[in-house]
This record gives structure tokens, sequence and C-alpha cells, in this order.
């Protein structure tokens, strides 16, 4: 499907206060959904907090999940690998009690807990204990309650700095690329006064134009990197919702804003999951070369599909 009757669909949605449940019902009915997103959620989770190198051993420590997303799993995890106060935010309610348990039951297989074994403080038994406790509630309410989570729809920079809590760790999966420049410059200086010292941020960016992605809207005629070709104001007049913007930046981006900010222990991991499409660096949009000082190799800004961002306060 080419890519702007998408963008179409996706803007007329976003009129609409169920827009987002929407746009995501086309994933919910593929064959084995609820185990995908569970093993997805879990294990990029599992991943990005052996990134941070964190020790849980006789410490209660407190996480920031920017972007919830529709699935509470990841902060679930962090519950269960021994996190004492997890807060989850986003800017919209897109989780559900029904879908969640539907997703962790396959929490109970012996590979994930396995793996939780490996991270937890908590022992095989103390594990199932909590997983059997948290499928027999009825609420996410309980849940959150059991587990120590505040989550925080619609929410703001404010709402975390009401809080009051310095967080140990803060991490995001697949959200920053969605978040304008303007406010990522905001949110990382915001980020520098969470931390606590030492405190440990990581971050999975995904850089690629999203009407590449696979589904049954993918449009397979674009490379990953079709959208760096257009203009601001042209790119804005397709994408400008909640649903389909994504801010086209590149990990250098990324890496500029923690040095800005006197970030410690920058380190970022590029990677390049699929096989991609012939770009030229020529068709580069000067809109997008001007979002970068001192910008020398263009072939940086197509070199990562996906890539993940760890710093230290």
């Amino acid at each position: 499907m080419n890519w702007r009757i998408k963008a179409i669909l996706q803007k007329v949605l976003s009129f609409s206060n169920i827009g987002n449940r929407i746009n995501h019902l086309a994933v919910i009915y593929k064959k084995d959904y609820y185990k995908h997103v569970l093993q997805y959620q879990f294990y990029e989770c599992i991943r990005k907090f052996k990134l941070s190198k964190i020790d849980l051993t006789n410490n209660k420590l407190n996480a920031l999940e920017i972007g919830t997303g529709y699935s509470i799993v990841a902060p679930i995890t962090l519950y269960l690998l021994g996190f004492d106060k997890i807060i989850t935010v986003d800017i919209s309610n897109d989780i559900s009690l029904k879908s969640f348990k539907k997703q962790i039951l396959h929490l109970y297989s012996k590979k994930q807990l396995n793996v939780l074994l490996k991270e937890s403080i908590y022992t095989e038994i103390e594990l199932i204990n909590k997983i059997d406790k948290i499928i027999s509630f009825n609420s996410l309410t309980e849940i959150f309650s059991f587990c120590n989570i505040i989550y925080i729809p619609n929410y703001n920079f404010d709402d975390i700095d009401t809080l009051g809590y310095n967080y140990d760790y803060i991490y995001s999966q697949v959200v920053f690329e969605h978040i304008q420049p303007k406010i990522l410059v905001e949110l990382f200086s915001k980020i520098k006064k969470w931390l606590k010292p030492k405190g440990q941020s990581v971050h999975t960016i995904n850089f690629i134009d999203h009407f590449a992605n696979p589904g049954f809207f993918q449009d397979k005629s674009i490379s990953e990197f079709n959208f760096l070709q257009y203009s601001d104001n042209y790119w804005k007049s397709w994408t400008n919702n909640d649903i389909a913007y994504t801010n086209r930046l590149s990990y250098l981006f990324y890496v500029n804003l923690c040095t800005t900010n006197n970030f410690n222990d920058i380190n970022f991991i590029g990677e390049n999951y699929r096989i991609g499409m012939d770009f030229s660096t020529k068709l580069i949009h000067n809109d997008v070369l001007n979002k970068y000082k001192n910008l020398k190799n263009l072939e940086e800004l197509i070199k990562y599909q996906r890539g993940t961002l760890v710093f230290q306060n």
C-alpha cells in the first residue's frame, strides 16, 4: 500500500479518542499476538536492564519508563527483577487488563523464568508466586498496588517532577523517534534532573520510516529512509499527529544531546535488523541536514536502522 494512503487513514484516526487503539487492531488478530508481545517486551526489558549494569542486591531502586505503550510487561518485569518502585508514563491510555492477562500467561515459560532467575533477586518459587498473585487480580489498580507501579497516562513533565523521586534507572523502548526535537531537548535536560548521581539511562530508538514497517499497510516500494527526502513542512502535512509522527532523527542527534547535558559513559549500540533498500544520500533534504552541526559524512544519517543509547548521570 502506498504510504500516503496509510498516512491519510492515520490522520483521520487521530481525530478520534480511540484512534490509537483502532490503528493497533490489525496486529491484534495475528496468530500468537499476545505471546509475541510478551516475548518482545520481556526480552527487550531484560536486554536494556543488563546494559545498565545495575546491581539490585540489597538496594531499593526506583525506575522510570518513558512510553508505556500497549503493554505493562516491561514494568512488571522490572518488579520481578527486584525494583522497589516503577513509574511508567505515556501520552495516552492504551493498556487493558484483558490484554495484559493474555500476555502474562506466557511468562510461565521455563525459558523466560530461567532468564529472570539469572537477573532477579528472587528465587524461582518466589517468582512463580508473584506471577500467580498478579494474574489473580481483577483490576489494573490491584496489580499496580501489588507491584508498586505508578501509571500516568496523558502525562506531562510536571507530573514526573511532582512525584519528586530520584531515579536509579530511566528507560524507553522505541519511543524517542516519536518525540519532536524541541521536546527531546527538554526531555534530556529533565532526565539529567531526574536521574540520581551514577543513575543509568537506556533507550532503544528506531530510525527508519515507519511506513516501510512490515504489516498489512507496509509500502514495500520505499526505502527504510524514504522520509529523509522531504521538507519539514511536507512531512508534517502527512504525519503531524499522535499516531503517525516520527522525527526523522539519526543517532547523532541523541548522542549530541547526551554530550550537551554532560552525561557520562555515553555508549551507542547501532544495529541493522533487516535487509534494506538502497537510498542515496543525495536525496536527503536540507531541512533534515540542518538539524545537525558540523555533519561531515551524510552516510551517518542512514547508518543504522535501530540502536540503543546508554548513558550515566
